[in-house]
């Protein structure tokens, strides 16, 4: 199945012309839209065309068919997605956010949890991981040990 990748969130529209914000999940604003056609949750292509980089991960850009400041708004909100095969291979030092859920969260050789969700609002990278007895925690990914198919971390930075 080709899975969709969220590069990145419409946050406000900018402007009176139609131009929108958009945080980008890329390891590079300009990245959002490097990787191809953008689409939303239906599929939908979406063509963003960036006019300002906001360093460290934000751009303003226009959306093709919004030319008013109403438009921009009522897209606040749409994430902007590629499909999972339009992305290049990761190296062996790195791995894409969305390969973490599912995977386990370890302890001193004990899985503690499962991870839901990887987010990241301004203070770092955060996984929501959910333990078997079904509670819902979270710890900094800058905790943890991070390898393609396991999370391994100290015990006490995981919070419930």
């Amino acid at each position: 199945m080709n899975r969709l990748i969220c590069l990145g969130q419409i946050v406000a529209a900018h402007g009176i012309k139609g131009q929108v914000k958009i945080k980008t999940f890329t390891t590079s604003p300009e990245n959002l839209i490097e990787y191809g056609t953008l689409v939303n949750q239906k599929h939908e292509p979406i063509v963003v065309n960036i006019t300002t980089i906001k360093p460290p991960y934000s751009v303003i850009a226009f959306i093709e068919g919004v030319t008013t400041r109403n438009q921009a708004e009522i897209l606040k909100g749409t994430q902007l997605f590629v499909f999972e095969d339009q992305l290049p291979p990761s190296s062996e030092d790195e791995v894409y956010y969305e390969k973490l859920i599912g995977q386990p969260l370890i302890a001193n050789g004990k899985i503690l949890a499962h991870i839901t969700g990887v987010f990241d609002f301004g203070a770092g990278s955060f996984c929501e991981a959910k333990t078997p007895e079904g509670k819902t925690g979270t710890i900094h990914l800058s905790s943890c040990t991070v390898f393609s198919d396991k999370l391994e971390c100290e015990e006490d930075h995981f919070l419930v």
